[in-house]
């Protein structure tokens, strides 16, 4: 029977290359929690926000606007967009800390012998694979929503005019 690749039964210089491997993994995780909330979360604060305040800004230009629903429509979808930017970085960035907990803390029971380095691995990359999918959905949603005040606006503007021009 093997012998477990448990911490306790690897070679000095085996050790030394795993403790290695976890300072380089540890290190790129934090660097996640840090920089996680920037790219395409920055984008779509800038767009749905830059949008939302064009909008209000039109609305408070025309007067005759103010007492039209459809402005105020877009402008709750370009609003929604900026609340899922928020939800989205919270959910990113929650699960580079699980991510770097659950690291942390399978290292630790391998340098205990509870667990077996494969272990360490695997369950480090179905953590990853967990959490990948619902800050993708409320990302695309935000950027869906950035589109779909363009295209309302668009049309409103078509079917309804601008009052007074």
């Amino acid at each position: 029977m093997d012998t477990p690749f448990t911490y306790s039964n690897t070679h000095p210089d085996v050790r030394a290359q795993l403790e290695e491997q976890n300072a380089r993994r540890f290190d790129q995780l934090n660097g996640l929690v840090i920089s996680s909330a920037e790219g395409a979360w920055q984008f779509l604060l800038a767009v749905n926000g830059g949008s939302a305040v064009a909008v209000l800004a039109f609305i408070g230009a025309v007067p005759a606007l103010q007492r039209r629903w459809w402005p105020y429509v877009v402008l709750a979808v370009f609003v929604l967009a900026l609340v899922l930017v928020g939800v989205g970085r919270a959910l990113v960035l929650h699960q580079m800390q699980g991510l770097l907990s659950n690291w942390s803390s399978n290292v630790n029971k391998f340098y205990r012998n509870e667990i077996e380095w494969p272990t360490v691995i695997s369950s480090d990359e179905a953590k990853v694979k967990a959490g990948e999918l619902i800050p993708w959905v409320v990302g695309w949603a935000s950027f869906a929503l950035f589109g779909i005040g363009l295209v309302a606006l668009c049309i409103c503007f078509f079917a309804f005019g601008v009052p007074g021009t």
